[in-house]
């Protein structure tokens, strides 16, 4: 696909007609006649910038802290933080969270508390939909990364936090920071 979208972006292609070589002509129309491509690359550099170190650090938290308690409780909060990213309803539950009328999940809740006087349209207003996708990217990054740190963790010598308890390590903090990372 990514091939073919490469190649198909040096021609005129309408999808009812044959494409058409037409060179560099769409890309000199792109950076030189679009208004919108310099909000686009604005809003996909700060959308990147948040959620990459922000994803990354949120599923190394969270491994950590589920990595703490027992087989029983690890293995079904290790399965309610993996849900989201095979999850086929991921819509459905958004649309519901944050749908534009009372009876939406977020608008219920702030008009309940007293936040908000009348709803408030979370998915077409541009105030606050950069910052609606950033957490539902944070909350569906959740799946791979988090599996891939859980299984590291599990794969850390227990003999190491040992010995880091007979050399001093007394927090759990310092053992993350001395031991667990470094493994």
């Amino acid at each position: 696909p990514v091939v073919a979208a490469i190649v198909l972006s040096f021609t005129d292609f309408n999808m009812l007609q044959m494409p058409t070589f037409n060179g560099l002509d769409n890309y000199v129309r792109m950076f030189m006649d679009d208004e919108v491509i310099g909000t686009a690359a604005r809003n996909t550099l700060v959308f990147a910038a948040i959620t990459g170190p922000a994803s990354y650090a949120l599923c190394l938290l969270f491994a950590w802290m589920i990595n703490e308690f027992g087989h029983t409780l690890r293995t079904i909060l290790t399965f309610i933080f993996y849900i989201p990213s095979i999850s086929g309803a991921m819509f459905t539950i958004w649309a519901y969270i944050f749908a534009g009328d009372p009876s939406g999940l977020m608008n219920s809740i702030l008009m309940r508390l007293g936040v908000i006087d009348s709803a408030i349209l979370w998915l077409s207003d541009a105030k606050y939909i950069m910052m609606i996708l950033i957490i539902i990217q944070l909350w569906t990054s959740l799946g791979t990364s988090f599996l891939s740190f859980i299984a590291g963790f599990q794969g850390i010598d227990r003999a190491m936090y040992e010995a880091g308890s007979i050399d001093g390590v007394r927090t759990r903090f310092q053992e993350f920071r001395l031991i667990t990372l470094p493994a």
